[in-house]
């Protein structure tokens, strides 16, 4: 298993867990507000009858339910998020500056860019780019996975 597939993801995906986050807040905010605004002519009346149940009740629920889902997305953006800018600390200006260029904001001509920016031919682009990735992967998940030392499974395993 090759852990640069998993940094490439993550380092694709990170404008839009950006945008979500930011969503994401939005949404949290509507759903507690609706949890206190819930409309009912009588919140703490007996089941409707044929339902067995409280619609204002059944609301509720479902608005914390959500909420809670939410601020656990959330959360675990904020993680992954986190990661990424860990991962990139280690890093000189031009390895971010790569990364950045290739995989966060990509696009057709993201080497033709490189290669006029830094100034240098697309093979050496395309290979200082690899190893960034190679150093990126290993600062978020430890030198010895790429080498080999170790395997993805004794990476994740719980200590016990």
């Amino acid at each position: 298993m090759d852990f640069r597939v998993f940094s490439t993801q993550l380092l694709e995906n990170k404008r839009r867990m950006e945008a979500a986050i930011l969503n994401i807040t939005d949404e949290i905010a509507l759903l507690e507000e609706s949890k206190v605004s819930v409309k009912t002519s009588a919140p703490g009346g007996a089941p409707i009858s044929g339902t067995g149940a409280n619609r204002y009740e059944d609301r509720l629920i479902k608005l914390i339910c959500l909420c809670d889902e939410l601020k656990q997305r959330r959360r675990n953006i904020e993680i992954n998020l986190a990661c990424i800018e860990r991962g990139m600390q280690p890093l000189s200006d031009y390895e971010r500056d790569l990364l950045n260029g290739f995989y966060v904001f990509g696009g057709k001509n993201a080497a033709e860019r490189m290669m006029s920016k830094h100034h240098k031919e697309r093979s050496s682009i395309y290979r200082d780019k690899d190893k960034a990735l190679t150093h990126f992967t290993q600062a978020l998940y430890g030198p010895d996975i790429i080498s080999g030392k170790i395997t993805p499974s004794e990476a994740f395993a719980q200590p016990q």
